[in-house]
């Protein structure tokens, strides 16, 4: 059984998350692949085989970053190139009926910080993808117009989430 993350991210902090969850989900007994969102479009097919998709991004401007909130990040420092987002890619994305998926994303813990994750979930959603998880946040800090740094204990608990969202989908489906 073979699990695909994609993530999007900017600062390093989501892709130390979606690395850490592909950890935990390897050592629950799931193959794991782990894709940058431009990497998981050019591996459709990868991704169409995937028992298990797992989707992330930071959190933008309370929500999915565009490519306005992709080139500020830029503007401010982002490793990556505000190139794709996770929205584009899911736009690109055929049907996923009946398929396994789980979101996560970063935010900053402000309350103002809003949520990547619920808009990646009603996408997916739309694309009558099964929810086999409630979404998880990990939090960064400095996000708020700075450089984004995630805590180790933020991605240890990443572990633990890819652990058991494995643990529950390796049960589901044997």
């Amino acid at each position: 059984m073979v699990a695909v993350v994609v993530f999007e991210s900017m600062f390093g902090c989501t892709r130390a998350v979606a690395s850490a969850i592909a950890e935990g989900m390897t050592s629950a007994g799931l193959e794991t692949v782990v894709l940058p969102v431009d990497e998981a479009l050019a591996n459709d097919d990868l991704v169409a085989r995937a028992r298990l998709l797992v989707v992330g991004a930071p959190t933008h401007m309370r929500g999915l970053s565009t490519p306005r909130s992709r080139a500020l990040a830029r503007a401010r420092g982002a490793d990556a190139e505000p190139g794709l987002g996770v929205h584009d890619w899911l736009d690109a994305l055929p049907g996923l009926q009946g398929r396994a998926v789980a979101v996560f994303d970063t935010r900053s813990w402000s309350r103002f910080a809003g949520s990547a994750g619920s808009r990646i979930e009603k996408l997916l959603h739309r694309r009558g993808a099964e929810l086999v998880a409630p979404t998880q946040a990990f939090g960064v800090e400095g996000g708020d117009g700075g450089r984004a740094t995630i805590s180790q204990s933020q991605v240890e608990l990443a572990r633990v989430w890819g652990a058991s969202v494995a643990a529950h989908v390796v049960g589901a489906y044997a």
